[in-house]
This record gives structure tokens, sequence and C-alpha cells, in this order.
């Protein structure tokens, strides 16, 4: 078959979840005889907006376009994008696919899946967060409080600064300083305290209902949706999309290099460990708070650093980083040595404070033989068995993660205990060969291969 991939970026410039896992699939799906050619995103300040790049890695073509979003000026350019579209369907026209599999549009436009469907190409859409039913994607409102569903005004209040059209000036007129890390993270605390009872105007919220509306056509125009969690489908059946459109999917993994890695030798003190972005989303300051009193086991943290929004109180957090000699930041890291780092780590901590959909961490660790602790809610309460393959602790309750690891740490054989019956993963390569079922289905060609 004839495959194009859709994503918001590819490594080594983008190294979350949906990225790594868009560029392993594609790799796979080559490697079991398809063409593959996957339209992502990069953000080159020094090149021409909407420039585009081509190459071929491993018999995937991948095509970058640059999308830095300088040109956008309106709240409805940040999700739909026709110069974006246009390029994707010129792609279309040379490729000629016969399948599209969006993993996700941020940062490029939603009109690409119109692209598709004029064309009579069927569309397969990977929900990795719920950026179309939450702008901000995942359901965190600025000062990181959860937020309890989409309203136009709740959406108006998060957007505020680019909606209501006096905040918007401002915004405009701040926007050429916010180049200064430090100005930049204290004009978003500011508003971050004022967005969530902010009164919004009408023109805001009229601007939020059409993005809703655009985005249910939209969905209508999806062959068929695939959500790698129960809750995640939850909440997107809820929005309005038919049962028999969207499907669990549990997304493949790249096994030979975490299965390939030996555990080191039993240690003295535990090792526990974050992998992912350090980012206050992923609850790395309360992982960090709850180490405090625990002295007598270390925590490796790695990954590299973003800013999704401000920590609640980012001095605390870096003081506390800083001085405790216990826990060592460990920086960013490579995908591939995943294995090497797990294989020197006992307990696997995944602390977030927003509903994750199916972290592949967690999975990971699995693989490897490694208990996870992480937080009772979300998508991730279905991939730790508590007692049985890790344990839960109530979501940003700091001493209840702290009593969860100490429990670790204080029961001889606890964590021996965890580490006896994992669930069975999916490889990449048992994904794409369920995928590759998916979308014959779709194009009722069942002669291709």
């Amino acid at each position: 078959m004839r495959i194009v991939q859709l994503v918001n970026g590819l490594p080594p410039e983008a190294l979350g979840g949906t990225e790594t896992y868009a560029a392993a699939l594609a790799k796979e799906l080559a490697r079991q005889g398809h063409a593959v050619s996957v339209f992502s995103r990069c953000a080159r300040p020094q090149q021409p907006e909407y420039a585009l790049e081509t190459t071929t890695v491993e018999q995937v073509e991948i095509t970058r376009i640059n999308n830095t979003l300088r040109e956008n000026s309106t709240f409805a350019e940040t999700y739909r994008n026709d110069t974006i579209a246009a390029r994707f369907g010129a792609l279309l026209d040379r490729f000629a696919p016969d399948i599209v599999h969006v993993q996700h549009l941020m940062y490029l436009s939603t009109t690409c899946i119109d692209e598709a469907v004029r064309r009579a190409i069927p569309v397969v859409m990977t929900l990795h967060d719920y950026w179309l039913i939450c702008q901000r994607g995942r359901f965190l409102k600025p000062d990181l409080s959860v937020c309890s569903g989409q309203t136009d005004t709740g959406c108006a209040q998060c957007f505020s600064h680019v909606l209501d059209p006096g905040l918007s000036r401002l915004h405009g007129l701040l926007k050429p300083l916010l180049k200064n890390s430090w100005l930049r993270a204290q004009l978003r605390r500011l508003n971050a305290a004022r967005a969530v009872s902010r009164s919004v105007s009408p023109a805001a919220q009229d601007q939020v209902r059409a993005r809703m509306a655009h985005v249910r056509e939209l969905c209508e125009s999806v062959s068929l949706f695939l959500a790698p969690s129960r809750f995640l489908r939850r909440q997107f059946v809820a929005f309005g999309i038919p049962e028999e459109q969207i499907v669990f999917h549990e997304c493949g993994l790249q096994t030979a290099h975490l299965q390939a890695a030996e555990k080191t030798a039993p240690k003295e003190r535990l090792s526990f460990g974050y992998i992912g972005v350090v980012d206050p989303v992923k609850g790395v300051d309360l992982l960090v708070e709850a180490f405090q009193s625990l002295p007598q086991a270390d925590l490796r943290i790695y990954g590299g650093e973003a800013a999704y929004a401000p920590y609640p109180n980012e001095r605390r957090f870096r003081s506390q980083l800083a001085n405790s000699p216990h826990i060592r930041y460990m920086g960013r890291y490579d995908n591939q040595d995943i294995g090497r780092i797990l294989a020197g780590i006992d307990v696997v901590i995944v602390p977030s404070i927003w509903y994750e959909n199916a972290p592949l961490v967690i999975r990971e660790a699995f693989l490897a033989r490694t208990p996870v602790i992480t937080a009772d809610f979300g998508g991730m309460r279905e991939w730790v068995r508590d007692g049985v393959d890790g344990l839960l602790f109530q979501a940003r309750d700091v001493a209840d993660l702290r009593r969860q690891i100490a429990r670790c740490i204080t029961e001889p054989d606890l964590v021996a205990r965890l580490s006896q019956a994992f669930p069975a993963v999916r490889s990449i390569a048992e994904d794409a060969a369920l995928l590759a079922q998916h979308y014959r289905r779709l194009v009722r060609k069942p002669s291709d291969a």
C-alpha cells in the first residue's frame, strides 16, 4: 500500500511520544513493504516560512514544512492554515497514497484532512491527546488546574490573550519581548493567575464556537479514529464521535533495545527514575518535592526541559533540584538509550498532572521488567495494575506519592513482587500489521500489499 502519515514533528527536533511513535511506525511500515511518505512540521526561524525540505531516511520519504507561527495573525490560523494544506495537497497529488494516517495536526492544519477527502482518500486518525476538543491539548487551564470539559466560555478564557481585541493588541505589542525567557515566564504566570476568572467578550466566544463547529465537521470526514486509551475514547464519544467510528488501539513499541538490556545487580539503595519531558504538566516538581524527605533512595531525572506552562513555584523547584544530593538531573537522552537507562532503574515514576492518554514510558518500563508508580487518573491508571506491576497514587497528592515511594523503600520484597508479572506489550511490528488491516478495509483493495 501507499501510505501518507501526517504529524506535528519528528525526531531529532521533536522527541515527544507522538513524534517518536510516528517515526517508528513509518519505518516499520516501510520495512513491511509499504511505500511511506511523512509530512511533518519543523520550526526553523532562519528559513523562509512554509519552506519545504524533502529527504529519504531508511526508505521513508520525509517532507518537513517550516512553520514558526510568525505569520499567524488570527486565532483561526493557529489550527487551520490554507498554505500548509495546499502544500500537503500537492504531496498527495505527487505521491498518490491509498490512505492518509493523521498522528497530530497541531502546528499544521485541520484542512489537510479536506485535501485528502477531496481526493477520495480515506483518513485514519490516532488521537494522542485532546487537541481537537481542547486547543491546549491537555484539558489543563493556564494555572494548571484541570478543566472539567470543553465550553466556549472556558476556552475563551484560556485564549483571551489572542481572542479579545484589547488583550490581543497588548499581546501583539509584547510578543517581540517574549524572547526574554524571564519576562516570558512572568507574563505567562500573570496570565495564568487571571485567565481562569477573566470575563470574556461575545466575540471571543464566537471564535471558539467557530473552531468547535469546524472540528465537528472535520470529525465527520475521518473514516476511522484510533484511541490509545479507553479513557480518551470515552471523552471523544461524549464529544459526539459515533462509537463505531472510534476504536481502542494500543500503539506499538520498538522492543529490541528494551528487551535486550540486562538489569544491573541489586544495590543497597533503590534507584527511582523519571523519563520524559521535564515540564510542569508532567508533575516533575511534585516528584522532586516528594523526594525531599526520602534521602535513603536515589532519583534520576532524564529528559530535556520544556515550558508548556510556568511552574507554580519555579524558584523552589530549581533549588530543590540543585541542592538535593540524592536527586540527579541527567538531561536529554537518545531514545535508543532507553533500555540502558531502564536497566539501572528499580522503579519508574510517572507523576503527570493531566489526563495522560497512554504514556509510552509505562510500557517501555514493563518491557524492561521495571514496575511503575503513576497517578490514578486518566489513561495512566489503565496501564498499571495497582499492587501487581506497579502502584497508583492520588493525582497531584505529594503526600500520597511520597507514601507509595516510601513503601518501595521500607517493604523489603515489594519491588521484587511488582516485577514478577508484566502484561504483554504490543510491538511496533505487530502494530504496523494491524494498522495495515484497518487500511485495507477502508480502501477496499485487499490485493494490495
